[in-house]
């Protein structure tokens, strides 16, 4: 693990000139009792493409420890960086080929999808690794090419499986406990309008709320499901329409959700091939939504993984964009 003090370049522009140079797309409210949303403000961002200190090359997902020191994914440069929430470098963990899904538990332990060999390495908070688990296979148990990673309040892991259509549960210690899914497009179903071989019809991303429900995003079906803790389908929502609250509209027909995560307050938020990351109540009512395809500040190509610190800024993996954009949310 290499550390360094390297000033990472920042940008910040004010709420007004977000809006204009950005794109930023300004609310449509949900219906009903729900208040008006205030759109989320940009703040900063860093990185650029290469194989540097804060450079990227592919970034898949983002997390958080409970130092708000954060890690970041790249599928191609083979590594987690760890950066302070202004953008800091702080360390290198190399990690193996093409890691993916990443999450942080309460005791810092870190916990990295490796999508092509279906391992989940375990990794401690300074980047010295404390073992795997998992494997290519259809066992329980084993992945088929993993993807996000939710811990738990209980301190326990939900794993997408991407290719195998199902979410498998498991102890910190990557005991199996259950799984739940299949290929098909009804209720607690995944990805059955794909190629069964093809990983992007989902589940994807992985979230949890503080009850512990299992929210999951799915590829070309457009949607978010959400579950029990035991896996039971509660409801699901999203579609691959162009209006707000959609997940379609993108050239070659890739639409679809990508990541998924929760705020302080519960509400939901969606990123999507379509280049916006968009924002619902727990059951699914939709608020607003912010970028729009671009490379402007504010602007997405294809929003990765999602997190907020505590005190409630989000980050983006703005993937094709090589960066991480930071915003106030309020």
């Amino acid at each position: 693990m290499k550390e360094t003090s390297q000033q990472n370049s920042t940008t910040l522009l004010t709420r007004r000139s977000l809006l204009v140079a950005g794109g930023l797309s300004l609310c449509s409210f949900a219906s009903g009792a729900e208040a008006a949303v205030t759109p989320p403000r940009f703040v900063k961002q860093w990185g650029r493409r290469g194989k540097g200190e804060g450079e990227f090359d592919i970034l898949i997902a983002i997390a958080i420890n409970r130092k708000d020191e954060l890690f970041v994914t790249e599928f191609r440069n083979n590594r987690v960086q760890k950066f302070d929430t202004e953008g800091r470098f702080l360390a290198t963990i190399p990690v193996g080929e093409y890691p993916g899904g990443i999450a942080v538990d309460r005791e810092g332990r870190i916990y990295v999808a490796h999508m092509m060999s279906g391992i989940i390495g375990v990794y401690d908070e300074k980047g010295a690794k404390l073992h795997e688990f998992g494997g290519m296979g259809r066992e329980p148990g084993q992945f088929e090419q993993p993807g996000g990673i939710a811990v738990a309040n209980s301190g326990t892991l939900y794993i997408t499986d991407q290719v195998n259509r199902r979410v498998q549960h498991f102890t910190a210690e990557g005991k199996f406990l259950r799984m739940w899914g299949e290929y098909g497009v009804e209720p607690g179903q995944f990805g059955g309008n794909e190629n069964r071989a093809n990983r992007t019809g989902g589940p994807q991303f992985v979230a949890v709320d503080r009850h512990d429900n299992v929210y999951t995003t799915e590829g070309s079906v457009g949607r978010v499901q959400k579950f029990t803790p035991e896996g039971d389908y509660i409801l699901s929502w999203g579609d691959n329409g162009t209006q707000p609250g959609g997940f379609g509209g993108r050239a070659r027909n890739l639409p679809g959700p990508i990541a998924i995560t929760l705020d302080r307050r519960g509400r939901v938020w969606v990123s999507a091939t379509n280049h916006w990351v968009q924002e619902f109540t727990a059951d699914g009512k939709y608020l607003q939504r912010i970028g729009g395809a671009g490379d402007q500040p504010g602007q997405f190509k294809t929003p990765h993984g999602m997190v907020f610190d505590s005190k409630g800024h989000l980050y983006v993996c703005d993937s094709q964009n090589a960066r991480v954009q930071k915003f106030a949310v309020t």
